[in-house]
């Protein structure tokens, strides 16, 4: 059961918790760049990802118990309450609990005003923002990186880490998410969102990678046997899927996206095939990140 719970399930369900994390945030920051008419889907994604993301931290809480304590189903709701009361990794599972709260709150009562108005109200795109952070922050602190303490440099490298990351795989899930509607918006409609995708992986791309190399040189620097560990391997498969998103990023943005500003035919057509795959390749990306997660690092 523990073998069960560690290698398989904790995977899954850490897939799960970053791949609805990042619907929620990416939301956020497309949120603006959509026309008010398609604001309405935008709230149904919105809505299902922040309950599904709910359902995927409990779930996600209740395999690591598993896995950390051996513990049946008859013992399983009291060794759950010490995982939560007594360790490191449960003090992070409430800071998640209140950051989900957060964002439960922006998601039902406050983003209903984005189907009457031109953008956010500010209360709601600060709790919204907050709460993203705040549970990347929590995601960041029950991995590797919480060695090192709770709020030390490694913590928040690796928050920074996992919250660009979510901003962007976001970003293009939801834009995929959005191309049956594309097609009936105006040429300037269009490219506002293509724009509003590049200008972000401007900013969160390199983060993203900067972050990464600090976590991989904690992870590999100290380490003396590096190439005898799967660590290692997952970490370069990763790092080979993540060369295609930004090769396939950069094709969309200086080849596609010019076509789609200057309303060449068929320039949305190719921009949207490009940003699928892209979304597809991004998905492996989530599910080697996930598995990292839960291996031991190189000794």
């Amino acid at each position: 059961m523990v073998s069960l719970a560690a290698n398989w399930l904790q995977p899954f369900f850490s897939f799960w918790v970053d791949a609805t994390l990042s619907v929620v945030v990416g939301v956020w920051v497309v949120s603006g760049a959509v026309p008010q008419r398609a604001r309405r889907p935008l709230l149904a994604i919105l809505r299902v990802a922040a309950v599904v993301l709910g359902l995927g931290l409990a779930a996600y809480l209740s395999v690591a118990t598993v896995a950390m304590t051996d513990t049946g189903p008859a013992e399983f709701a009291g060794y759950l309450w010490v995982v939560l009361t007594g360790t490191d990794f449960g003090a992070m599972a409430w800071v998640a609990a209140c950051a989900w709260i957060m964002l439960m709150f922006a998601a039902f009562p406050g983003y209903a005003a984005l189907r009457a108005v031109d953008g956010l109200p500010l209360w709601a795109l600060v709790l919204w923002g907050s709460g993203g952070a705040l549970l990347a922050y929590a995601r960041a602190a029950t991995g590797h990186a919480a060695d090192h303490g709770f709020f030390s440099f490694a913590v928040l490298a690796h928050t920074v880490h996992v919250f660009a990351a979510c901003l962007w795989v976001g970003a293009v899930l939801v834009s995929v998410r959005l191309l049956c509607f594309w097609k009936s918006w105006a040429p300037s409609e269009q490219s506002r969102l293509a724009h509003r995708l590049s200008s972000l992986a401007t900013v969160v791309v390199p983060l993203a990678a900067a972050s990464g190399i600090v976590n991989a040189f904690r992870a590999l620097g100290g380490a003396d046997h590096v190439w005898e560990s799967p660590y290692l391997w997952v970490l370069l498969a990763k790092l080979v899927l993540v060369v295609v998103v930004v090769i396939l990023g950069s094709w969309n943005r200086w080849a596609w996206m010019v076509r789609l500003d200057a309303g060449r035919p068929g320039a949305l057509r190719g921009f949207a095939n490009v940003l699928a795959v892209e979304a597809a390749v991004i998905c492996g990306v989530l599910l080697l990140a996930a598995k990292l997660g839960t291996m031991a690092t190189p000794t």
